[in-house]
């Protein structure tokens, strides 16, 4: 009987953990400004809900470009900067999001690319903030 309510415990407190440490995630969003165009950057809003304030340095925004046109194997071009600036919206409800503009440098990626911009939290890619596009060409 003594090792059957061990082994109870022990199921509850690995389980238990599991549920809290699940319960802190965040979510993101990531959005681009304006038409991503080769040579160029473009700027991206990114936001995150979490249930713990947010803090400098804690998110990195991550834009990978693949000059192949897939989004598969490794990306041709990386870019990762840490988020310092967070600002709020007003009034609430939207002014308990933060938020933050960042800028992604398209200046040596082609026509044609296929890309994604993410939100990475501890080398974790944050549910919700991954965003696809396409590189545009330059407008004659």
């Amino acid at each position: 009987m003594r090792r059957l309510t061990l082994f109870a415990v022990l199921v509850f407190m690995v389980f238990g953990s599991a549920a809290t440490a699940s319960a802190g995630t965040a979510t993101g969003a990531t959005a681009l400004l304006s038409v991503p165009i080769a040579g160029s950057s473009v700027d991206v809003d990114v936001s995150v809900v979490s249930a713990t304030p947010v803090v400098p340095y804690e998110y990195a925004i991550q834009n990978e470009c693949y000059f192949s046109g897939r989004l598969s194997g490794r990306p041709d071009s990386y870019q990762r900067d840490d988020i310092v600036n967070w600002i709020y919206s007003s009034p609430p409800p939207i002014g308990e999001v933060p938020h933050a503009i960042m800028t992604v440098n398209l200046l040596t990626v082609p026509a044609g690319s296929a890309c994604k911009v993410f939100l990475v939290k501890n080398n974790t890619v944050v549910k919700g903030s991954t965003t696809k596009y396409v590189v545009q060409p330059i407008a004659p």
